[in-house]
C-alpha cells in the first residue's frame, strides 16, 4: 500500500497535512513548531474532515490556556 500526499498547509510556525491510503483513508497530520508530529489517530472518509481535524489539533494547541486557579474538584 502507497500512501499520497493530499493537502499540505502552512498555519503559522505549524504545518498540516493530509494523506491518503487507498485501503483505509485520509489521516491527518500536524507538525508543530518544535518538529513534533501529531495525529488525532482517526481514520477520515473524506480530505476535508481530516483537515479539519488537523486544524482542531492546532487550535486545540495553541488555543488560550485555562486557569484552573478559579475551578472546583470535587
Amino acid at each position: 500500500m502507497e500512501d499520497s500526499l493530499v493537502q499540505l498547509i502552512a498555519v503559522s510556525d505549524w504545518i498540516v497535512a493530509v494523506t491518503h491510503c487507498r485501503a483505509t483513508g485520509y489521516f491527518c497530520w500536524v507538525i508543530t513548531p518544535e518538529l513534533s508530529a501529531l495525529t488525532d489517530g482517526e481514520t477520515h472518509s473524506t480530505s476535508e474532515f481530516a483537515l479539519a481535524a488537523g486544524r482542531g489539533l492546532v487550535q486545540c494547541s495553541t488555543g488560550p490556556e485555562i486557569d484552573f486557579s478559579r475551578c472546583r474538584l470535587y
